[in-house]
């Protein structure tokens, strides 16, 4: 017996024993109420989606791909680039891309986002530059634009590049003090004379 039932017996008990017609009604309407609070995962928490994009894609993943394409087009743009950039159908590229790589099916159903790419205005005249480009470009695997892809690869290439960098070098030095070693600030540890050219105010950091 399910909790329906359950309600619609206690309901009739209630009839039958003269209570008024408002108040079934009013437990019915608590009743559904409870039923759909009961719907609802432990601790309150909605299924439900909340609002704002969704996210589509995982940047790290999409750089990674447009590393792993760079190098595999990079090996093989001698069959495939002048086939490929002569596509005018997706069906002109699905044939470039089996020719260059027999037996490779990864980038076929991307066929139509390749033409899209190298068929932009901006696209690029030189070879490197060709395939990065195309490999950027086409990392998001059609879940974002071509744009937005190479967008994200290049933020994420910029943020590794500025993870580490050198604060400052120091170097070894003979001083006319008579100290020997390595350098702080630029200067000796010893005395504090620096070079020349820090001493006009240049920085070597």
């Amino acid at each position: 017996m399910n909790f329906t039932q359950i309600t619609a017996i206690f309901v009739a008990i209630l009839r039958i024993i003269g209570g008024s017609s408002r108040e079934p009604t009013a437990i019915m309407k608590k009743a559904k109420k409870l039923k759909k609070i009961s719907t609802n995962p432990p601790g309150g928490f909605s299924t439900k989606r909340g609002r704002g994009r969704p996210v589509k894609v995982i940047p790290s993943a999409v750089r990674g791909r447009a590393d792993n394409y760079r190098v595999w087009l990079a090996r093989i743009w001698n069959e495939l680039g002048g086939a490929l950039l002569a596509a005018q159908s997706e069906q002109d590229v699905t044939n470039a891309l089996q020719t260059a790589v027999p037996g490779n099916s990864e980038l076929v159903p991307f066929a139509p986002l390749i033409l899209k790419v190298i068929t932009e205005r901006g696209f690029p005249k030189r070879r490197k530059t060709q395939i990065n480009f195309l490999a950027d470009s086409i990392a998001g695997v059609g879940l974002v634009t071509p744009r937005r892809s190479r967008d994200i690869c290049a933020e994420q290439r910029l943020a590794e590049a500025e993870k580490h960098q050198i604060l400052r070098y120091e170097y070894w030095i003979e001083c006319s003090c008579g100290y020997k070693g390595r350098s702080e600030n630029h200067g000796c540890k010893k005395c504090g004379a620096v070079l020349y050219g820090s001493s006009l105010g240049y920085e070597y950091e």
